[in-house]
């Protein structure tokens, strides 16, 4: 299948397959050749015998600035997390928005670096994407995400940690370290384990 030029990298390290949001100059903003081509990749991933983890990051400063509404991002994309069959890392600096959030709450492990930013900020100019909202409802709740969207302000990386939408925060140096040993542990990890654990999740998300 041909697909889309798009900016993402994408890297086989042993058994992690790292895909990186590479467009640091458009804040790394999800467009719809992003969104394609990372869900191919992930798909593919997923298929791979030889890769057992999935580790996502970003070049630059800013890990996502948000979605690119001139096209159209399928819902799939703020969803694969929940169906995927092996570990998703997600490896998070500077700021995440709407999203970037998505992204972020469908990883399995999701690590930030001190100082980060977040927010669904999308009702600032008038948007809203259901995809989004589901995605972070999932990992934070209806309460929280509901005040979040409405209100659009922007919460800090120790507020993410407090409400599991980021499991562990480390200094920014430390941060690909940290977030490619644990990828890289999953990738090792028994796969028969690892699927049993992702499948009974997904059964009491269905």
């Amino acid at each position: 299948m041909s697909l889309p030029p798009s900016n993402l990298r994408v890297e086989q390290d042993g058994r992690v397959r790292r895909l990186t949001l590479a467009a640091p100059a458009r804040r790394n903003v999800l467009d719809a050749a992003l969104a394609e081509n990372l869900l191919h990749e992930l798909r593919d991933a997923q298929a791979d015998s030889n890769t057992g983890a999935i580790l996502i990051d970003a070049d630059g400063p800013v890990f996502c600035g948000g979605m690119d509404w001139t096209g159209q991002v399928a819902e799939d994309t703020f969803t694969f997390g929940r169906h995927a069959s092996k570990p998703i890392v997600a490896s998070m600096q500077g700021v995440a928005i709407s999203a970037g959030l998505a992204l972020i709450a469908n990883a399995h492990v999701a690590v930030a670096a001190q100082g980060s930013s977040f927010g669904l900020t999308d009702i600032r100019e008038g948007r809203c994407h259901v995809g989004i909202l589901k995605a972070v409802a999932a990992a934070i709740g209806d309460r929280r995400t509901r005040e979040l969207s409405l209100t659009g302000r922007v919460f800090t990386a120790p507020e993410a940690l407090a409400w599991g939408l980021v499991h562990a925060l480390t200094p920014p140096f430390e941060l690909d370290d940290r977030a490619s040993a644990i990828a890289t542990a999953l990738a090792n990890a028994d796969p028969g384990a690892v699927r049993t654990i992702l499948e009974h999740f997904t059964r009491n998300l269905s």
